[in-house]
């Protein structure tokens, strides 16, 4: 197949968020670590966001899935129906995380965050391996 799918803009993010998530693991003081736990969690956020439209967009051009058929609950059964993501209600949990913070954010949402951080890193490096793979196969 000659559809091609960019993983640069998801790969640097996943970059980012790491080198966030190291930084906040540090030993420093509680004004230096809330800022990085803020962030942490801007980098989760888009990080977040680009996974999911990749997903889409892998869903439109290799399965000719519509736009009805993509809410955002479907396309993360659909992922892990072919096996690219491991389980779908993670993501749901992903999803209702960011949506959270990026709505109203308060310190008891921005901890929910920070608690699934380590969890989604590892699911989202694993979501892309698998991608590359699937899409290396189909081409």
């Amino acid at each position: 197949m000659n559809n091609k799918l960019d993983l640069t803009n998801i790969k640097n993010a996943i970059a980012t968020l790491e080198e966030a998530i190291n930084y906040y693991n540090t030993d420093v003081e509680p004004p230096i670590k809330n800022m990085y736990a803020d962030s942490c969690i801007q980098r989760f956020e888009y990080t977040y966001e680009l996974s999911w439209k990749i997903m889409k967009k892998y869903l439109k051009l290799f399965f000719n899935k519509t736009e009805q058929e993509l809410t955002v609950k479907n396309i993360f059964r659909y992922m892990q129906g072919y096996g690219l993501i491991e389980d779908w209600t993670k993501w749901v949990e992903y999803n209702d995380a960011r949506n959270n913070t990026s709505h109203e954010y308060n310190l008891n949402k921005a901890q929910f965050v920070l608690s699934v951080l380590q969890s989604f890193l590892g699911d989202v490096k694993r979501f892309v391996l698998c991608l590359e793979s699937a899409i290396n196969e189909n081409n």
